[in-house]
């Protein structure tokens, strides 16, 4: 069990969207077909992207924030993460390093948590992956009917606002141009989707070691009083004996907690820049999202179909994200819960006095984000859709977007989720 091999889902991703991000410890490339493969996907993004923000202002604004502005957000999102994880390259090998000499020891209880961890976002992933895919594909689909019904196009004929051609253009530049659209939108999804992935494999495996440290220490003092309460009372040498059997687990228990502390700051360390511009981001994307199903009555079935279904995705895309760093918060803080209701008091001092350590160690919340206001939660889920649907309100409202009130409303917001949520 590796990092690699542990979630087939995570490898085949990130091929597929030709991040190719390091999946081993030792820097093995990817075969040269790949890496081919990746730089034509990055190629069609650039020329997407050239023609796309040149587009939004050669179309009226209404259509540039309803079809542009959320293509514009996820590459430059995508673009980011990708660039910084790929920066990174020496401490994501090093991280990949501690977490395959930690579980490549023979201990099947780690086994179980790790898969079972993994396993419960598997299908989650897949259907984020599918429907966004399904969604775009859906989305992008009606200017291919107008090919059928005309023969000069114009800018607002693409579902994206892309400058291709000089107006008014022929069939074929228009089918090139629809083509170029729906193509780096799958892609480009696909990539959002890939990267997330990776994020959420290295979030999920640092969170399988606290919740394997939780529950070995809960067995290793329970076992330890079943032992010493056998067959009744027990004399001096046995107690000694099974006292002395337990302090050698709980000091293996302490170096690996120790050594995920290490790979937690690590985690940080690769992932909290990356966390900060996700949350922001998602504000101006979930904006876009949110006017787009404001405004999807006046568009065709298809169209709207489309559009429902992306927002459902990506809800639950950023809901996962949010959900897997608040299951780390969570079980960075609950090494002790479980053991606790266990008879730890009866144990010897040396126990006992390592325990209270560890209990202590519970105050030491995992943070992956540098700023604390733009910490990935589950509360931080819910202030983005909120602040989302306030802000699409007054754009659909009055055509523009107030960004000093926009502004307001997201910190009183983020005061209040913060103070109930911390504290």
């Amino acid at each position: 069990m590796d990092f690699r091999s542990v979630n087939p889902l995570n490898d085949r991703l990130n091929k597929i969207s030709g991040n190719l991000l390091p999946m081993t410890a030792n820097g093995l490339s990817f075969p040269i077909y790949w890496q081919m493969y990746s730089i034509a996907i990055w190629l069609l993004e650039i020329i997407q992207m050239s023609i796309l923000i040149p587009g939004c202002f050669l179309v009226p604004m209404e259509t540039a924030v309803k079809n542009g502005m959320i293509g514009v957000a996820i590459t430059f999102e995508v673009f980011f993460v990708v660039v910084r994880l790929h920066s990174c390259r020496g401490l994501i090998q090093r991280l990949i390093k501690k977490l395959n000499d930690i579980m490549f020891l023979d201990d099947e209880l780690m086994r179980n948590i790790v898969r079972t961890t993994l396993k419960s976002m598997d299908m989650p992933l897949k259907f984020c992956w599918l429907t966004g895919v399904g969604s775009v594909i859906l989305w992008c689909s009606p200017p291919y009917v107008l090919m059928f019904q005309k023969d000069l196009f114009f800018y607002l004929d693409y579902k994206m606002p892309v400058a291709f051609g000089t107006e008014p253009f022929s069939t074929g530049v228009f089918v090139v141009g629809s083509l170029i659209v729906s193509t780096s939108s799958a892609y480009i999804f696909t990539k959002k989707i890939a990267a997330d992935t990776y994020m959420i494999h290295l979030i999920l495996l640092v969170t399988a070691q606290y919740r394997y440290i939780a529950l070995k220490l809960s067995l290793v003092i329970r076992d330890g009083c079943l032992k010493s309460n056998l067959n009744g009372p027990i004399g001096k040498e046995r107690y000694s004996e099974v006292d002395r059997c337990t302090k050698m687990q709980i000091k293996a228990l302490c170096r690996h907690h120790n050594a995920m502390l290490y790979v937690t700051l690590m985690l940080k360390e690769l992932l909290s820049l990356n966390f900060s511009l996700i949350y922001v981001n998602n504000v101006f994307r979930f904006c876009s999202i949110a006017f787009m199903l404001l405004v999807v009555s006046s568009t065709s079935f298809v169209e709207s179909a489309g559009v429902v279904i992306y927002a459902c995705g990506g809800t639950v895309q950023l809901y996962l994200l949010c959900y897997c760093v608040h299951q780390l918060l969570d079980a960075t803080i609950e090494i002790t819960n479980k053991a606790f209701h266990e008879e730890w008091y009866k144990h010897g001092a040396f126990i006992k006095r390592i325990f209270i350590m560890l209990i202590t160690t519970n105050r030491l919340e995992c943070r992956l984000s540098r700023f604390e206001k733009f910490n990935l939660s589950l509360p931080s889920f819910m202030a983005i859709v909120l602040v989302n649907a306030l802000i699409s309100g007054c754009m659909y409202q009055n055509g523009i977007i107030c960004l000093v009130v926009a502004k307001e409303m997201f910190y009183t917001i983020m005061q209040f989720h913060l103070h109930k949520d911390y504290g």
